[in-house]
């Protein structure tokens, strides 16, 4: 005895594979969702027995082909579609393990699932990683469906939904849109494709956001593309890849970093340079909690990229911070880089004002360029160096990037220069901070330009 599970495809005959053809004209009795017979009655043998039933009676039909089967019979279940997907393969084997039937040859003979069938006549649309849901919870709690609902639009998944709506189940598709709307952009492409491969078809293409709930039956799948996909006259087209390379050599990875950064920026009051700065900042240090630390006030960046490609004058606190700004940069513009730290002079002067070496490193520097501008990146004492020497008027600097790192004085020297000095500036604010993000500030100065460089790409 042999029970076959056999998807006949979406509906026309010509989409029925020829080895599920083979399988029913051998068939002795055919059980079925009785709408389903029409599309393969040309098939069946003469004296074939046909077994119908009603839409919801799944179960009943699984039960009658299990029992159904006799020595020397051959017994098929047929499905639209793909028996496998969401339609009687899980049941029926599940009903003959349930009951040890072993003595049954069964298998399962595939067929071209509603999902291809669309995606067929829509072009390309699954041409990357996509999902089915089914929206019915007959079978699966609600709350499980939108769960992986979530999960799908969270992984920008190209999406088809199965039993997306009827006439009793007429809020969940409404619910689904409202999930996808707050991980997908309103424009993504959408497909309504009813009673697909069959004489009444129609296509109906949208985006997410016009998403008209009501067009949706029993006899549609929905397809909801990615963030990549696009429209092409009628066609939805989700790139594989091939024509969007991964970036290879060292400009690409580091335009790429950067354009990945962007995306998840959330500061919409920051200018755009100030937003590249913070870009930099997170580029050096993976952490994204820089944006929220950044601080700035009179345009400094703006100034700064001016006065740097004008050839300036960059004081540093330490030499990791001199280290850390992109000598092709400084050789470009003719801009000197300079750290007192390391200076003769700084021991005798440390020891004899009771300062620590960057504090007494910075006393020096101001004296020699007041009007430079000054990069901190380690030590708090320097900065608080500063903002003395500017409220007494003998530093005028064109501006201060500010960002010590650690715990004594580190907060303190922050809010002294924002509360109390007036100078162009910008902080990290908190206890954050480094050498590298200092430089970063700096290198961003530089390249303003660059962040128009990225959009265009």
């Amino acid at each position: 005895m042999q029970l076959s599970v056999i998807g006949i495809g979406p509906g026309a005959k010509e989409y029925i594979l020829p080895v599920a053809q083979q399988v029913l004209a051998d068939a002795d009795i055919v059980i079925g969702y009785h709408y389903y017979f029409q599309f393969v009655a040309h098939l069946l043998k003469p004296g074939c027995e046909c077994l119908g039933r009603e839409l919801s009676e799944e179960e009943a039909r699984a039960v009658l082909a299990v029992e159904s089967c006799a020595p020397g019979k051959k017994v098929a279940v047929i499905s639209s579609g793909d028996a496998g997907v969401y339609a009687m393969a899980s049941l029926v084997y599940e009903y003959a393990a349930r009951h040890n039937r072993t003595d049954i040859d069964m298998q399962t003979i595939p067929g071209i699932s509603a999902f291809q069938g669309a995606a067929a006549r829509l072009g390309a649309p699954i041409g990357h990683d996509f999902c089915c849901i089914s929206l019915s919870d007959l079978m699966t709690p609600w709350s499980t469906i939108e769960q992986r609902i979530t999960a799908a639009a969270m992984g920008d998944f190209v999406t088809s939904l199965y039993n997306p709506r009827s006439k009793q189940r007429n809020w969940q598709l409404s619910r689904l849109k409202e999930i996808y709307l707050q991980y997908r952009h309103p424009e993504t492409p959408v497909a309504i494709v009813r009673q697909v491969t069959r004489e009444e078809e129609n296509i109906h293409l949208t985006t997410l956001a016009e998403l008209d709930v009501t067009l949706v039956d029993m006899f549609s799948l929905v397809m909801i593309g990615n963030s990549q996909t696009f429209r092409f006259n009628n066609f939805l087209i989700t790139p594989r890849g091939y024509l969007a390379r991964k970036p290879v050599t060292g400009e690409e990875i580091q335009i790429e970093s950067f354009r990945q950064i962007m995306r998840q920026l959330k500061r919409d009051e920051l200018s755009p340079a100030d937003q590249w700065a913070v870009i930099r900042c997170i580029h050096s240090t993976a952490d994204f909690e820089y944006e929220q630390l950044y601080y700035s006030r009179g345009n400094a960046m703006e100034a700064w990229h001016d006065y740097l490609r004008s050839g300036g004058t960059v004081i540093t606190d330490v030499t990791m911070v001199q280290s850390g700004i992109t000598r092709a940069f400084t050789q470009q513009y003719g801009v000197t880089v300079k750290c007192y730290l390391n200076d003769e002079r700084v021991p005798a002067l440390a020891a004899a004002e009771n300062l620590t070496r960057s504090q007494a490193g910075m006393r020096l520097a101001i004296q020699e360029h007041p009007e430079a501008l000054f990069v901190v990146g380690n030590a708090p004492t320097a900065l608080l160096e500063l903002c003395d020497q500017c409220q007494q008027g003998t530093c005028r600097p064109v501006g201060i990037v500010a960002a010590p790192v650690g715990f004594v004085n580190v907060l303190e020297s922050k809010l002294k220069l924002r509360l109390g000095a007036t100078v162009p500036a910008v902080i990290i604010e908190g206890r954050k901070g480094g050498s590298n993000v200092a430089a970063a500030i700096v290198n961003a100065a530089f390249t303003l330009d660059t962040i128009t460089v990225m959009h265009t790409r």
